[in-house]
């Protein structure tokens, strides 16, 4: 037997045997004597139907047994209920194919402990027939390799920060469910203003606040859904199948979760979330289709401002179909210069002369006609067009300014998500320089929104345009988050009153303390300030009266294109008041 035994090791280890007329020399047959009871890795001869016919006595370090206790015995006893049918399939496609096989499955030892072993097959043919007739097994214990490699695919694919499961394991995780075709959901929490938390406190701060958001998304998800972070400020659960139909009690108790502060070491948190859901097989049946369907869900949701959820819909993908359809057209309509400037004045109070007109965009649809701002501003900035657009109305209005009485300004607004662009000074420069303006003729207006939710860069970018003789003036002051530390540090120019304070100054008698607080304010710190929304002489006249110094509204003009704006030009390069004072008296009386 140990002849035979010794043609199959030589055969496993890549050696022809000796031929069978030929006797194995004494020290031949010693050799792999010693090889077969001293190997480390456990030797087995298998008859056609699995059963052990001779077993190295490596078995006791990789089964636990000795050797007698296997002999006679099927292998397939000793294999993890999990693995009997993969263990099969290969014995079977060993038998098919006569080629050699090799795998990994799962083993019980005789202490009940399970362990890995790798197997590689070798089907030897029989000494009579030479067909088929036995089977000759290398078994290796490779556990701790095994376990190894998952620990390996553990860091992998967790999130260093919050130790949740990270986007990678998400992924798969997706892609299994969708194999098995059981009903699944996902909802994809993304959070709302947590990016000033950053900014203002620091980014340690930031970590405390995530590490806390996921620890309330596992405690308020089920102990058997996958609670994961994408990254930065984004999650996502999975519920899988009889979880999948209360997706939306779920999200409902995660924005309560959220709602409560977030107390840090070194401040008090207070965010919100905005939650997509998808479910599957409503809304697709693979990765990407749920992918995309959750992540219109949120996208929607946040539109209808923080701490919302919805679940998706057909519609939503139509709306997108359409939002891509008319964004596709928006960005023909600037290239092509259908986005034109309209002008509106900009009049010292005190004098009644035009000082400067302020920039305001319209679209000259060629089917249409003059669309509002409304129509296409927001349309901007979900495609990220909105500099693109920003660029093409300062360039002409820059040169429509450049051929205008000396001194006369324009103020152009810029959007909030301009001011997260570093090179956006280096941007208007340009303009300037190729139009011929100067910088000191040009007034850009941010709102206070769009600072707060980015106050660092917006600092920065502010204070490179101020460096150029840029002005720069806060827009709608008033309704914002801004504080007095806010504008302190961001050191603009002009502070304007929001509209809304002004319409209501006939109406509402605390309107005119907000006014007045507001321009003692800038006065304080050295600021002028601008009052949006005068309708009337009576209102110029008041607001004039507490000490502001620039107004704008319909009073003065509504807004113009460059053709209409003679009038107004002529009354700036001649020094006369755009509303002359017996006007201006008899409106007021």
């Amino acid at each position: 037997m140990l002849g035979r035994l010794r043609a199959q090791i030589s055969t496993l280890l890549g050696h022809p045997p000796h031929p069978a007329s030929t006797p194995c020399p004494p020290d031949t047959e010693s050799l792999y004597r010693l090889l077969a009871e001293n190997a480390s890795d456990m030797i087995v001869r298998l008859s056609l139907d699995g059963t052990r016919t001779y077993v190295s006595p490596a078995c006791r370090t990789i089964l636990g047994y000795e050797p007698e206790q296997l002999i006679g015995v099927s292998t397939f006893s000793f294999v993890h209920p999990d693995d009997q049918d993969i263990v099969r399939e290969r014995m079977q496609h060993l038998m098919e194919t006569k080629a050699d096989q090799r795998g990994r499955n799962r083993v019980i030892r005789a202490d009940g402990r399970i362990a890995w072993i790798e197997a590689s097959l070798r089907l030897l043919p029989g000494p009579a027939t030479g067909a088929g007739g036995e089977v000759v097994a290398m078994v290796r214990d490779v556990t701790e390799q095994v376990e190894n490699e998952a620990r390996i695919e553990q860091i992998a694919g967790t999130d260093y920060l919050t130790q949740l499961p990270n986007r990678r394991a998400f992924l798969a995780a997706l892609e299994m469910a969708l194999s098995r075709g059981a009903p699944c959901a996902l909802l994809y929490v993304d959070l709302d203003n947590f990016k000033p938390i950053n900014d203002t406190h620091g980014h340690l701060a930031g970590d405390d606040v995530l590490i806390e958001v996921a620890h309330r998304l596992r405690r308020e998800a089920p102990e058997d859904a996958l609670v994961t972070r994408l990254g930065g400020d984004e999650f996502a659960i999975l519920l899988a199948e009889s979880r999948a139909a209360t997706a939306p009690a779920l999200a409902e108790r995660i924005l309560v979760a959220l709602a409560a502060p977030i107390q840090t070491s070194c401040v008090v948190a207070e965010i919100s979330a905005s939650i997509g859901i998808t479910l599957s097989p409503e809304h697709g049946t693979e990765t990407e289709a749920l992918l995309r369907a959750v992540d219109l869900a949120m996208y929607n949701a946040k539109r209808l401002g923080t701490a919302h959820y919805l679940v998706f819909s057909e519609d939503m993908e139509e709306e997108r179909r359409e939002a891509a359809i008319h964004h596709l057209r928006l960005r023909q309509a600037i290239l092509a210069g259908e986005i034109i400037p309209y002008y509106q004045p900009l009049v010292d109070l005190r004098s009644r002369r035009l000082i400067g007109l302020e920039v305001l965009a319209r679209w000259r649809h060629p089917e249409r006609g003059i669309l509002p701002p409304s129509e296409f501003i927001d349309a901007a900035e979900r495609a990220g067009l909105i500099g693109l657009m920003f660029e093409s109305i300062l360039r002409q209005a820059s040169q429509d300014a450049a051929r205008w009485p000396d001194g006369l300004k324009i103020a152009v607004n810029m959007s909030p998500l301009q001011l997260q662009d570093a090179t956006l000074s280096g941007t208007v420069l340009d303009i300037l320089s190729q139009t011929g303006l100067s910088p000191l003729r040009l007034e850009l207006e941010v709102t206070e929104t769009g600072i707060v939710h980015d106050l660092g860069t917006a600092k920065r970018v502010l204070a490179m345009l101020r460096t150029a003789g840029i002005r720069v003036a806060l827009d709608d002051f008033g309704t914002g988050y801004a504080s007095l530390r806010m504008v302190k540090e961001l050191a603009v120019d002009r502070l304007k009153i929001d509209r809304s304070f002004v319409v209501a100054l006939a109406s509402a008698p605390e309107s005119g303390r907000y006014v007045s607080a507001i321009i003692g304010l800038a006065r304080a710190l050295g600021l002028g300030t601008t009052a949006e929304g005068i309708e009337d002489a009576a209102t110029m006249r008041r607001i004039a009266a507490m000490g502001c110094d620039l107004g704008q509204g319909y009073y003065f003009g509504r807004p113009r294109p460059m053709e209409g704006l003679d009038s107004w030009l002529t009354c700036a390069a001649e020094g006369i008041p755009i509303i002359p004072e017996i006007e201006a008296q008899a409106a007021s009386d």
